[in-house]
């Protein structure tokens, strides 16, 4: 049998990437569709497997936040392992009255401290933060509230960070806010590695009692500064 020459070889690399995009593209626009028309939520398109392979890609991320609103977001496939958790945040001003309809991005990383379905990190830390595969948009409701379904994050390999959730919430007449959602039972949040998260100003929440098919449920309350 004869090798094939490199053209050939090089020919079907690049017919195998346009493949790939243009499938990809195929599933961004099919997404949006069931999204806009209202015959899939959020929360069910970033859950379904069919789509993972889209997570990171920026048009998609825009679509979730474009149309995000005020529901509980699961972020979490079935096929993905790790403890399931649910996450209750607060969204406050500094007088203590709820801040509705703010926006909430949240991402982090698989039960192997893993950004991306193939590494712990795409590109450092720009590439997490606008490409992590677990990810969502969320709103606040009327109340400042919003809620959310995933897996327990684990810290990075080869790392003392402890497990975390980033958060960013923007909402108007308000100072954008960045800070972490960490668990009070990782059993790398001890000693001084506590003290710079407080001293960072991360949130901390020990776990409570909650129904099945969740191991835990973490509360947390955040102030939006004017």
């Amino acid at each position: 049998m004869k090798s094939l020459s490199l053209t050939t070889l090089l020919f079907i690399a690049t017919a195998n990437v346009l493949f790939s995009q243009n499938n990809k593209e195929t599933l961004i626009k099919e997404a949006e569709e069931k999204i806009k028309t209202n015959k899939a939520t959020i929360s069910q398109i970033l859950t379904d497997k069919k789509y993972d392979a889209i997570h990171p890609e920026t048009s998609f991320r825009e679509i979730i936040e474009k149309y995000c609103k005020a529901e509980t977001l699961s972020i979490a496939t079935d096929t993905i392992p790790g403890k399931k958790i649910k996450v209750i945040g607060m969204v406050k001003d500094k007088d203590g009255k709820p801040v509705a309809s703010a926006l909430v991005y949240l991402y982090h990383t698989d039960s192997r401290g893993w950004y991306a379905a193939d590494a712990p990190h795409v590109l450092q830390y720009e590439g997490d933060i606008r490409h992590a595969r677990l990810f969502g948009y969320v709103k606040t409701d009327k109340d400042g509230k919003f809620e959310l379904h995933t897996i327990k994050p684990a810290g990075y390999p080869k790392s003392d960070l402890p497990a975390h959730i980033h958060v960013h919430v923007s909402a108007n007449g308000y100072k954008a806010l960045g800070t972490e959602f960490l668990f009070d039972d990782d059993e790398r949040l001890v000693g001084k590695i506590r003290e710079n998260s407080i001293r960072n100003d991360f949130m901390i929440s020990k776990p409570e009692k909650t129904e099945s098919p969740f191991a835990q449920k973490f509360s947390y309350s955040i102030t939006l500064q004017k």
